[in-house]
């Protein structure tokens, strides 16, 4: 059975699942339960295809968790990454398997969603959702075209989730900021960044600055914690000018949000879920939040399939796999962040000189290595990072 566009003034108003957000979570999620038989509706505030402010980078670890091939929306191949401190000379490392995949998001979500689609889920975009409120009879969702109600409600509607609102969770946050740009540049210069990711370390505390190629264009982007939000115009310009690109067309400069989830803040409520970027699954280190996103949904899954032949809806087991299965490695994730936040030098350091240590970041994002074996390959600063 294939899912269908719906419109608010439907006579349909009752759902077993209403998932917020067609993002990489709420899309991966339609597809898991509609491949089950769940009665499954997706809401997206904006008109989709949407365009969204994103670095774009899809780790293969990610692609095996989806189990499909997304070379139909692939705009570049990572191997390697170009890494400077301070904007200064930068060296430049390979990798022998693919680092990330790039995409634009916009056509990459949009792809999820057609998946889900065809699995079964109804789609429903340009509902912006007002309020979440649990009902004696299931849970009610107002948006800007209708009200509706489900047995369970799904918040995967980003950093500003509206469902993380009516959860009091979306203050259990941390938050950092991000900027980031599409530039149009030449082939010469789109061909120095042939399968090449750019980093920049040190410029400002916790943060670092990002250039992905993507076929026709350079993503540019620079983030840090939402404290030093207003240097980042600062640093976007000066990486820009680094890069001898302050002159090319810019386009969709844009910013947003980072959450990072505090210790012990839940994930769920009366009928009601978290996942991704609402739950604040944001890994602290790199920035990235897709593979968690992914992940987040497919603990979901199970769990909701079993909740809704239940006469009582408990969903404390979807936060138990949380904390057994993502939560260890944030922490992990967390404390290098720190460590690297103060000793920005170091982290240089360490990847330029420490051929070990590089292979193992980049292990990380091919899923051929976890952030506790990273740990271990630090050597002396690892009792830092607790053991």
């Amino acid at each position: 059975m294939k899912g269908v566009f719906v419109a608010m003034t439907s006579a349909k108003h009752s759902y077993d699942v209403i998932i917020v957000g067609a993002g990489p979570a709420g899309a991966t999620l339609g597809y898991e339960l509609s491949k089950k038989g769940v009665d499954v509706l997706i809401l997206e505030k904006e008109k989709l295809p949407r365009y969204k402010a994103c670095g774009g980078a899809v780790t293969p670890k990610s692609v095996r968790l989806l189990g499909c091939d997304i070379g139909p929306v692939t705009r570049g191949l990572i191997t390697g990454a170009r890494v400077s401190y301070k904007l200064g000379k930068p060296f430049v490392k390979r990798y022998h398997n693919p680092i990330a995949y790039m995409v634009m998001r916009d056509e990459f979500d949009q792809f999820l969603v057609s998946r889900a689609r065809e699995a079964g889920s109804s789609v429903a975009d340009a509902q912006g959702v007002l309020s979440v409120q649990a009902t004696g009879a299931g849970v009610e969702v107002s948006t800007t075209g209708g009200s509706m109600t489900a047995r369970i409600v799904v918040g995967a509607d980003g950093a500003t989730s509206v469902v993380a609102k009516s959860l009091g969770s979306d203050s259990d946050r941390e938050l950092g900021v991000a900027m980031e740009a599409e530039v149009s540049v030449s082939k010469k210069d789109l061909a120095r960044w042939d399968s090449l990711a750019g980093i920049d370390l040190g410029s400002l505390r916790g943060g670092y600055g990002w250039v992905f190629p993507k076929k026709d264009h350079l993503s540019v982007g620079v983030g840090a914690p939402v404290k030093r939000a207003k240097a980042l115009p600062s640093y976007h310009k000066r990486l820009l000018q680094s890069l001898n690109l302050e002159k090319c067309r810019i386009t969709n400069l844009k910013g947003h949000s980072l959450p990072v989830r505090r210790p012990g803040a839940p994930l769920y409520g009366d009928g009601v879920i978290l996942l991704g970027d609402a739950a604040g699954l944001l890994d602290p280190l790199s920035g990235e939040g897709i593979y968690n996103a992914i992940k987040s949904a497919q603990l979901a899954a199970p769990v909701i399939t079993e909740q809704l032949t239940s006469s009582q809806v408990d969903l404390s087991e979807y936060q138990r796999a949380v904390e057994a299965e993502i939560l260890p490695e944030l922490r992990i994730a967390k404390r290098m962040h720190t460590l690297f936040s103060w000793f920005p030098h170091l982290g240089f350091f360490v990847l330029k000189r420490n051929n070990r240590v590089w292979r193992a970041s980049c292990g990380v994002a091919s899923g051929d290595r976890n952030y506790s074996s990273l740990r271990k390959r630090l050597g002396l600063v690892k009792f830092v990072l607790g053991t």
